[in-house]
């Protein structure tokens, strides 16, 4: 039921995937015709020791022990997590009948393993700057109107947008021509429509010189009117490129400047980027800014620490006294 009702309300095709793959999983480790209300905590902890150790992988399937590889905390808590909102929806979807389709959720209270230091790669604007003098270099190859050439890709104008506006990669990809307000604010704006968002979110939000210098190169190279994409795919202009493409531009650009991978992350660094060198501003408004709903995603798993910061707090305290 959560499959057919709830899964194609969810914005994103990877979601909907992570919904199939899930649900598999845990229709394999609890059966398909388990009373879910009969879940013990000695199951669930059982599961988390043996996905956590490798023992099965994420499809719920026994995995030798010669090739276990252990997988971590995160990758569990979004697998239990999943199932703990499952069933919280189903104990509020009412039938046909007028009967909830659960009593409550069994798994309340049950803990989730947690990652107690979770990387979180922050980009430089060091990085940034090296990445972006040879990112013209990137190339991609077009065939529109049926012939092949090669030219310069997008990833420069991608980069602009990434560390001048915060937004994820996909939002920036799925940007067309229509959502440009070129006339509003100081050097234009751009409506981010929530149907391309993530998480739905929608706002028109005043851009800074570096991205407008984009966004005008954008325009007197490949001008567009409408829906056509700021950044077509190579093979079809009608349609907006992959982040997957991307990435491998992004790849390709690190390795020209020579630059080191950073962990478990691409353009993502970049949104933390942005949101951490705000940290002094409003939250709210960073928030609006860069396409958070709310400010607790921004300041728990974007905003980061960041040494000039830490050594402005020891110094810069006041001092509590006594009230005279």
């Amino acid at each position: 039921q959560y499959l057919r009702f709830r899964t194609p309300r969810k914005r994103s095709s990877s979601e909907q995937k992570s919904d199939m793959r899930r649900a598999e999983l845990w229709t394999r480790i609890l059966g398909s015709d388990r009373d879910p209300h009969k879940i013990s905590l000695a199951e669930w902890e059982t599961f988390i020791d043996r996905r956590l150790s490798g023992a099965i992988n994420a499809r719920g399937l026994p995995v030798a022990e010669v090739d276990r590889r252990p997988v971590g905390p995160r990758t569990v808590e979004t697998n239990c997590l999943w199932l703990k909102w499952v069933f919280s929806w189903a104990a509020r979807w009412q039938t046909a009948q007028g009967s909830y389709l659960m009593r409550e959720n069994p798994l309340r209270g049950f803990e989730t393993p947690r990652e107690l230091n979770p990387q979180r790669s922050v980009a430089s604007q060091d990085r940034y700057e090296a990445t972006r003098v040879v990112s013209d270099r990137v190339m991609m190859e077009t065939r529109f109107g049926g012939r092949k050439r090669e030219q310069r890709s997008y990833l420069s104008e991608l980069l602009d947008l990434a560390n001048g506006t915060g937004h994820r990669l996909s939002a920036i990809c799925s940007l067309t021509f229509e959502n440009l307000r070129l006339g509003e604010g100081p050097y234009g704006s751009i409506h981010w429509p929530s149907d391309t968002d993530k998480v739905g979110y929608e706002a028109t939000v005043p851009v800074s010189p570096l991205v407008r210098a984009a966004l005008d190169r954008i325009v007197k190279e490949r001008p567009g009117i409408g829906a056509a994409p700021l950044f077509p795919s190579p093979g079809d202009p009608r349609k907006p490129m992959t982040r997957h493409l991307a990435d491998k531009w992004l790849r390709k650009g690190e390795k020209l400047a020579g630059l080191e991978p950073l962990r478990g992350t691409l353009w993502h660094s970049y949104r933390r980027k942005w949101a951490t060198e705000r940290k002094h501003m409003p939250d709210v408004d960073v928030a609006l800014a860069g396409g958070w709903k709310n400010t607790v995603s921004l300041k728990t798993s974007y905003q980061q620490a960041d040494a000039e910061t830490t050594l402005r707090v020891v110094l810069s305290a006041g001092e509590l006294r006594e009230a005279q």
